[in-house]
């Protein structure tokens, strides 16, 4: 059976908007930030290429609609890289999407009214693999990487390289009219792959957002909640330390952001197994509230992972204040683990550097707790 191209495109508006119209839904009902807006005007992006590229199918003399459709297209994995980058705390580089479109429509218009259906394509295809390349590494970096539903949002941006890569390598060595080129990576096989892709997509971003953006008002009624080990859980310390930094951000204060990781936890997991495990991670957050600044607050972000916020006027304070927790770790033996010593890695980001926004601190810190692992771990790192 052939499906005409109009049945295919018809079918991508569809699904197109109704993910989009999804998506964005969602952002209106959670507090704003920079990586949902981006993820939103991504989705909205794709439904202008969709209409854009309907409107040739149907008057094939609106040739500029192509041009139209390639630049939205080329900025929707654009600026889902971008919102990648906002959402670990990185500058968003939205710029290099609207770059990237435009030269994608100035592309087209080279060609003009004889380009056709395929005018400005290696152009096109080449910046969306470009961008899905740069979103696959980007999911894969912190504090993205420690959730779940960042690998569905990977495995869009591997298959859309590889897609995308083999369009403009097949379409400059075959051309659009070869037979394998047709049925393999043609504008019907390519139908097929976004809207499958959409689908994942709308549910691994809203899953990604529901993981640290609390739906409905910025803040909720009721006393923040504690987990059985008496800290912040990790929605509750979201809050108490947006408050914190709102009010440190009026006084010209700097908060300091701690993240205190167990090294080694799935070794010791292995080792001692899960009863242990459990009693190695309620001492370890005993030992952490014990030696920590008695002046913080602090939360759960994840097994084995704390977070610290507390005011230090110097960085070097916040580090003397880890050290003393690094000590407090080394001298406790945990029985239930034949008298092991534990050990952390420390990552410290202060607003004096990273400003006040909750996610770019948070995700400062946890990039220089990966640092400090990578250096053999026990150690404590400042983010720079």
């Amino acid at each position: 059976m052939t499906i005409d191209p109009f049945t295919i495109q018809l079918a991508v508006i569809i699904v197109t908007i109704v993910a989009g119209v999804m998506f964005i839904l969602d952002t209106v009902l959670r507090r704003s930030d920079a990586a949902g807006r981006l993820w939103a005007v991504a989705f909205m992006a794709g439904i202008l290429a969709s209409f854009a590229y309907a409107t040739w199918i149907v008057n094939p003399e609106a040739w500029w609609a192509v041009a139209v459709g390639n630049a939205a297209i080329v900025l929707s994995p654009a600026l889902l890289w971008c919102g990648a980058r906002a959402y670990n705390g990185r500058p968003a580089l939205a710029w290099t999407g609207l770059v990237a479109a435009a030269a994608a429509a100035v592309a087209v218009l080279v060609e003009g009214v004889d380009g056709g259906s395929w005018a400005g394509a290696v152009v096109m295809f080449a910046l969306i693999a470009l961008f899905a390349a740069l979103g696959t590494w980007e999911t894969l970096r912190a504090p993205m990487r420690v959730f779940w539903a960042a690998r569905g949002l990977t495995v869009i941006f591997v298959v859309v390289t590889v897609y995308y890569a083999t369009r403009a390598v097949a379409f400059v060595v075959l051309g659009p009219d070869d037979p394998w080129f047709r049925a393999a990576l043609g504008t019907e096989s390519a139908g097929f792959v976004l809207i499958s892709l959409m689908i994942v997509a709308v549910v691994s971003l809203v899953v990604l957002q529901g993981e640290r953006v609390p739906r409905s008002s910025f803040r909720r009624a009721g006393a923040p909640s504690y987990s059985v080990d008496a800290v912040l859980t990790e929605d509750s310390f979201r809050e108490v330390a947006t408050d914190w930094l709102e009010r440190a951000n009026y006084h010209d204060e700097q908060l300091v952001f701690m993240r205190i990781e167990v090294d080694e936890l799935d070794a010791l997991n292995t080792a001692f197994g899960r009863a242990a495990e459990l009693q190695l991670l309620t001492e370890f957050t005993e030992t952490v509230r014990r030696h920590g600044s008695p002046h913080s607050d602090i939360g759960h972000v994840g097994a084995g992972a704390l977070v610290m916020v507390a005011a230090f006027a110097r960085l070097e304070s916040a580090a003397d204040d880890a050290e003393a927790i690094q000590r407090g770790l080394r001298e406790h033996r945990v029985e239930a683990a034949q008298g092991l010593r534990l050990s952390a890695s420390i990552g410290i980001a202060g607003t004096d550097r990273f400003g006040y926004d909750f996610d770019r601190v948070m995700a400062a810190a946890a990039e220089a707790a990966t640092s400090a692992r990578a250096n053999g771990g026990g150690f404590v790192a400042v983010a720079d």
